[in-house]
């Protein structure tokens, strides 16, 4: 379902308790109901952290910035978001076009959301343009007409996929659901026939995809999940959340 579209600023979670989606100036905030373990390719406090709060933060297409980190950083000051406790994310997408599904399952509870834009999609495992992920306009060797294009080649259409559950896991579990998320948006957009514009196959992905994992373990459950694969209660669930919100943000990223 797609909460703003259907008349919500807030979209409450049915299914872990105090979670909760809004609508703001800007962004999308994702207000989790205590401290928790979260893994992410997030451009703010990605990696491995503890926190609280997931933005979604919607920039223009031809957004272009140097320092996304303290860009970030300023933007969770201004919206008065602690920023230790925050991760953020930065879309071209449209955030009003979020698409969220959640279930109750065997030991878990699980919520996914998904904004999507594949202006910038792209197939992995073809040769294609690239850049250096490690320059910038100041430590560059090259021109700045040629830094500049490296920066705008990160340019944020963007699949980002943010998956909060309850539960139990071990870190070999949470990785697994990274692989299942990702084999899960690439299989939507196969379903969607999405292509690669430089090559013209189907896409796997965007140049700049980002998923986010938090895990809460708030004591509902007792046992523990070894494993997230797709051969897992756990794993295949996860899989089906993430294909139908990714499926249902890019098949309408055109509509208003």
């Amino acid at each position: 379902m797609q909460p703003y579209r259907e008349g919500m600023v807030k979209y409450e979670s049915t299914c872990i308790h105090d979670l909760s989606i809004s609508w703001r100036d800007g962004h999308v905030v994702i207000q989790l109901p205590e401290q928790a373990r979260i893994w992410s390719s997030a451009v703010f406090n990605g990696g491995q952290t503890t926190g609280n709060c997931i933005i979604n933060h919607m920039v223009n297409k031809h957004f272009v910035c140097n320092d996304p980190v303290q860009y970030m950083k300023d933007l969770c000051m201004e919206w008065r978001y602690e920023p230790a406790d925050t991760v953020g994310l930065i879309t071209a997408a449209k955030i009003t076009h979020l698409s969220v599904e959640e279930m109750a399952g065997d030991e878990f509870s699980l919520l996914c959301c998904s904004t999507a834009g594949t202006s910038n999609a792209a197939r992995a495992g073809v040769p294609r343009e690239v850049f250096s992920s490690y320059l910038t306009l100041e430590d560059s060797d090259e021109s700045e007409e040629t830094a500049q294009e490296n920066v705008k080649r990160q340019q944020p259409g963007t699949i980002n996929t943010v998956i909060v559950l309850d539960g139990k896991l071990t870190d070999a579990a949470v990785w697994n659901l990274l692989m299942v998320a990702a084999e899960a948006k690439s299989a939507a957009l196969s379903d969607l026939a999405i292509q690669d514009r430089e090559t013209g196959m189907i896409a796997t992905g965007t140049t700049t995809d980002t998923v986010v994992i938090a895990v809460l373990d708030r004591g509902t459950y007792i046992r523990e999940h070894l494993y997230g694969g797709t051969a897992t209660t756990l794993g295949c669930s996860a899989g089906q959340l993430v294909y139908q919100t990714v499926y249902e943000a890019v098949r309408t990223q055109s509509e208003d």
